[in-house]
């Protein structure tokens, strides 16, 4: 059984025979907890635990940044970016009384008779009304095309959520904009993710078997 991490998928769909064969090759990952995205999660988790004190986590963030990073402008200007998005994410989150339900779930996906898609979902979260996954991006891309978000809006309304799929918006925070970009994917857009999907993880089975 071949099992592809969701993040990849469009890797694969670029190019499944680079894919393929990138797949035999002993490769080791790093965590993001240093990185400005990782710093920038570990305060969201601090925000919606003590949501109260978010002034506090916001100069922290700050401090934290100062530590981490060499002083330089480049990274000051990416540092203050992220506290600017932090404020507005936080700001965002109180008004509209949402909750972090998790970091990730894993996924478990099998998509044909050898090939599964695993790896680990977005950030969700939730309010009273509302269900809400998203990554954290720094950069704007034109994710409303890309294969995953469907195919998660779906596994995730059936699988975590429990609730009709259209009651799942997904999609990203922008730090660039310091705002939330949702969208909730129509059942002909999904159909039509997964059974591009299931070509393209085709292709790269078939490519790495050879």
């Amino acid at each position: 059984m071949l099992n592809i991490s969701i993040a990849k998928l469009e890797q694969a769909r670029q190019n499944p025979q680079a894919f393929a064969k990138s797949l035999s090759e002993a490769t080791k990952g790093f965590g993001n907890n240093g990185s400005f995205s990782g710093i920038f999660k570990s305060f969201i988790g601090k925000f919606h635990n003590d949501n109260e004190n978010k002034d506090k986590f916001h100069t922290q963030l700050q401090d934290a940044y100062k530590l981490q990073f060499v002083g330089n402008s480049v990274n000051n200007k990416r540092a203050e970016k992220y506290c600017e998005a932090f404020s507005n994410y936080s700001d965002y989150m109180m008004k509209n009384g949402f909750g972090l339900d998790n970091f990730f779930t894993r996924i478990n996906l099998k998509l044909l008779s050898d090939v599964s898609l695993g790896g680990n979902s977005p950030i969700l979260s939730s309010s009273d009304t509302r269900n809400m996954v998203f990554s954290i991006e720094e950069s704007p891309r034109d994710w409303q095309n890309e294969l995953k978000y469907p195919i998660l809006q779906k596994y995730l309304a059936e699988k975590y959520y429990e609730c009709e799929v259209d009651k799942v918006e997904i999609g990203i925070f922008n730090v660039s904009s310091c705002q939330f970009e949702l969208n909730v994917f129509d059942d002909i857009e999904i159909e039509e993710a997964f059974k591009e999907a299931r070509i393209v993880l085709g292709e790269v089975d078939r490519i790495f078997k050879l």
